[in-house]
């Protein structure tokens, strides 16, 4: 595991005016150098998806929770790939903090070991740490911050740490769906804002099929790569027409062609031809919807090009997140942050990228995104996340535990 921390930040900031004896209490219990251990603890423990190894970063983690007294399950999705769920409280209203415990691949071009949780100029380096390990690091240490103050709740704070965002969100979707909170954070890298409204996902499996014969002769056959790439010109003239109807905060839906693979060689015409597509999709839009278009250019492919053989496949679904009942949730996150001295975005901001929150928001919650970090940096080389931002999230979700809970 990592070892200890070799630098510190600075405290976000003396107890304000506006908390109240019980806030203080919680804000007294945390300890910052636990969370940033806990963190580098994470990052050390590879969670990479694919393959989806996330089960020696799940039993770590309730380790640590169970050792400061909160009870703890782990609930298998898939062989050796459970989630794990935590409590703190009583029966009654139910807070969720939600966050994923997988990664994507490491990957090249890392400056730094990409599992050391290296700390440097205020910031800790590693995969996950943006996406999303500092999330689940601050919510973690809510939580125990929580139990160790030892308020009465007046319901229950939940912990989900899932499986499988990077892929097919089937922690979330399970979590969701068996143990769905009246109140959902996911602590996903929100910027220091409150997210209310996201995209939703659709990724595609396009296979389009032709006819091999000796290149010599191509008018024999059929190339199902120039199929392809007729198809990817009637993509980007679609994304054209969309980008001219942005949302509000969040930008146009768009299309991204991720891969292209087919032929056999220069002398063979191309008898097959895959392509993975990305659409993502507007709160005012239905996956349903979203993937009748697609079908759609398909379909006008074939009057261009008579004789065309195609498959589609539907790989991945996230719905998108509509901002159903959040003003609350939304209001004690928001004034939480105001009085521990931080700046609230107005207007209320969405996200361009698809969370689990979606799923909870499905299953009736109020659901919302809020955590340390920075999108734009996640799924990079040298990820990383500002230590500042640990601490803040870290106070901002105990805030709204107590505020939620006691009152």
């Amino acid at each position: 595991m990592a070892p200890s921390a070799d630098s510190s930040t600075d405290d976000p900031g003396t107890v304000p005016r506006g908390i109240g004896a019980l806030e203080s209490c919680v804000l007294e219990a945390i300890d910052d150098a636990e969370a940033l251990q806990l963190l580098r603890e994470l990052i050390a423990c590879p969670s990479e998806n694919p393959p989806g190894n996330e089960g020696a970063c799940a039993r770590f983690l309730a380790s640590f929770l169970e050792r400061r007294g909160v009870t703890c399950r782990l609930v298998e999705v898939a062989p050796g790939r459970p989630n794990l769920y935590a409590t703190v409280g009583t029966s009654g209203p139910t807070l969720v903090l939600c966050g994923h415990l997988d990664t994507v691949p490491a990957g090249g071009g890392w400056t730094v070991d990409p599992f050391s949780g290296t700390v440097t100029g205020g910031h800790v380096y590693g995969r996950g740490a943006c996406d999303m390990k500092a999330g689940v690091a601050a919510m973690a240490a809510a939580m125990a911050a929580v139990k160790r103050s030892g308020i009465l709740l007046r319901g229950s704070l939940a912990l989900h740490a899932v499986i499988d965002e990077e892929v097919g969100s089937a922690g979330a979707r399970k979590a969701a769906a068996e143990q769905p909170g009246d109140w959902v954070i996911v602590t996903e890298p929100s910027g220091g804002r409150v997210l209310v409204t996201g995209n939703g996902q659709l990724n595609f499996e396009i296979v389009f099929h032709g006819k091999a014969v000796h290149s010599s002769h191509p008018e024999d056959g059929r190339n199902a790569i120039h199929d392809a790439a007729g198809f990817i010109c009637l993509v980007e003239e679609q994304a054209r027409c969309l980008a001219t109807a942005p949302c509000p905060g969040i930008g146009p839906a768009t299309y991204s062609v991720g891969l292209v693979k087919g032929g056999r060689g220069g002398s063979t015409v191309a008898d097959r031809c895959e392509l993975t597509l990305d659409r993502r999709v507007l709160p005012s839009e239905g996956l349903d919807a979203a993937e009748a278009e697609v079908r759609r250019l398909l379909s006008r492919l074939e009057t261009e090009r008579p004789g065309l053989g195609w498959e589609l496949t539907r790989t991945v679904a996230f719905p998108p997140l509509r901002g159903t009942n959040t003003g609350r949730l939304e209001q004690v996150l928001n004034d939480a942050l105001v009085d521990l001295g931080r700046t609230v975005a107005e207007p209320s901001h969405g996200m361009r990228f698809a969370t689990d929150a979606a799923w909870y928001e499905a299953a009736g919650g109020s659901a919302v995104v809020f955590g340390p970090g920075d999108v734009a940096i996640a799924h990079q080389s040298d990820e990383h996340v500002a230590i500042e931002e640990l601490n803040t999230s870290t106070r901002v979700l105990a805030l709204c535990c107590v505020r939620l809970l006691t009152l």
